[in-house]
């Protein structure tokens, strides 16, 4: 097991044409990365549950539904000081603080106001890997199946929010 935990943390990537050594953050694509990532991050879980409000996390992604401006302060406060125990660092591209009227991206998908949507960088990324699938020389068999697969990844997301919301006895967000 020891063994194990050492590669996960001790792993070369192939980037650009170049081998590198990666020395932090989480795997992607590993089968190990929700385990480490639920084992690391089970702190800021824990401080989470103990503020009481709506907060939801995949990995390393997550979302705090506030009712008021102090509650969510104090939850951003916790936070800040949780991830600065673990070490670790937010990314200011994909950290969002503001009404939930706005619409926010999570996990792909957009939540607005007039409902749940496909967030337009899932969009784009969906294109770009059509065409490189495409620019790469993928039969048509090959991108319809990419193409089914993302299709039901969307319609699954959108089902689940859906039922979701009617178990709690609400419409569309």
């Amino acid at each position: 097991m020891r063994d194990l935990v050492w590669q996960y943390l001790h792993r070369t990537i192939y980037d650009d044409g170049l081998y590198r050594e990666v020395k932090r953050g989480i795997a992607l694509g590993c089968p190990l990365s929700p385990l480490m990532g639920a084992l690391y991050l089970h702190r800021l879980d824990e401080r989470m549950a103990e503020l009481g409000l709506f907060y939801a996390r995949f990995m390393d992604d997550w979302v705090i539904l506030a009712p008021t401006r102090w509650k969510l302060r104090k939850a951003i406060k916790v936070v800040n000081q949780t991830l600065a125990e673990l070490k670790v660092q937010q990314h200011p591209d994909k950290t969002f603080i503001g009404r939930i009227a706005r619409g926010f991206d999570f996990l792909g998908y957009r939540f607005s106001s007039s409902g749940l949507g496909i967030a337009p960088r899932t969009i784009e990324r969906f294109e770009e890997r059509m065409a490189r699938l495409y620019e790469q020389g993928a039969d048509a068999s090959r991108i319809g199946a990419y193409a089914r697969h993302w299709w039901r990844w969307v319609r699954a997301g959108v089902t689940l929010m859906d039922q979701a919301l009617a178990e709690r006895g609400r419409s569309r967000l």
